[in-house]
């Protein structure tokens, strides 16, 4: 070993420098230690290095997983793109009226440039349609994974709600994310034409809706499922963009899913159609939650 003080190649076993005399078994100690802190940092950066792939390899499955193509449910689609601006006509000159006399003082000189015809303006090119997936699965942890936040809810309406004593039947329960209470409609019959309105907190750039349909309520004897009227196919507008969904009759989750994020502020929902209940005329939701930026 050489000595770190004088530079004296010294045996490895030596405790004292042969030349200055000094210790070096804690030279040799301090050597260990470097040596076991560079290992230390070299296992920590392979740890960290292994740890970044697998969450690499986790985002990408995903990723896969939310854009794995289930076969859609039957859907509806009535948005209508936007219709393409018709160009203006361009107006023709008028047939010259009976020229008046004019004296050569006041015939205007020929202008010996020539006047420029105006260029049409560009057609805008017609809004892409929406395209939807309905999915017969809600997908919520892959779809907050994405990034994808709920909407908040600032206000919650409906054209009509179900009254009873001591139960909330209006709208606002249906972000409550309970199984147990759902918006009812308060009409005479299915409530065909009866619409809800969600206000949210901002304006999202919405991708994803997910619903539970019908009244989920269970007091371990009766299913109140099949006893009330559950939607079977809706109108919904969202941010301007209106389309109809028609769902199956099953007691899922299901999710929509828009082929391209939807700026809005508010979600609108219209019963176009129901399956009915067995005792009940009234027509539940469970719950409607929305996902965007």
């Amino acid at each position: 070993m050489r000595c770190p003080y004088c530079g004296e190649q010294n045996s490895n076993k030596a405790v004292r420098c042969s030349l200055c005399g000094r210790r070096l078994d804690k030279a040799r100690e301090q050597k260990r230690e470097r040596r076991i802190l560079l290992y230390g940092v070299v296992l920590i950066l392979m740890i960290l290095a292994a740890g970044f792939s697998a969450m690499y390899a986790v985002s990408q499955s995903l990723n896969s997983t939310v854009e794995d193509t289930t076969e859609s449910k039957k859907v509806k689609i009535v948005s209508t793109p936007t219709p393409t601006p018709t160009p203006e006509a361009t107006p023709t000159e008028a047939a010259p009226t009976e020229a008046a006399e004019t004296t050569p003082e006041a015939t205007p000189a020929a202008s010996s440039e020539s006047t420029a015809e105006p260029t049409p303006e560009a057609t805008p090119e017609p809004e892409k349609e929406l395209q939807i997936r309905l999915l017969d699965q809600a997908k919520t942890d892959e779809i907050l994974a994405m990034g994808y936040v709920k909407a908040g809810l600032s206000s919650a309406s409906a054209t009509s709600s179900l009254y009873q004593p001591g139960i909330d039947n209006s709208p606002n329960v249906l972000v409550d994310g309970m199984d147990y209470s759902s918006w009812q409609d308060g009409v005479d019959g299915p409530g065909i034409g009866e619409s809800i309105t969600l206000g949210f907190d901002r304006e999202y750039r919405v991708r994803f809706i997910v619903l539970r349909l019908g009244n989920w309520y269970s007091d371990g004897w009766t299913d109140y499922y099949i006893r009330n009227n559950r939607p079977k196919q809706m109108m919904f507008n969202l941010g301007g963009r209106e389309f109809t969904v028609e769902f199956p009759d099953e007691m899922k989750e299901y999710c929509i899913e828009f082929s391209e994020e939807i700026n809005a502020s508010a979600l609108q929902m219209t019963i176009v159609d129901v399956y009915a209940g067995t005792e009940y005329d009234d027509t539940c939701i469970c719950e409607v939650d929305t996902y965007g930026y």
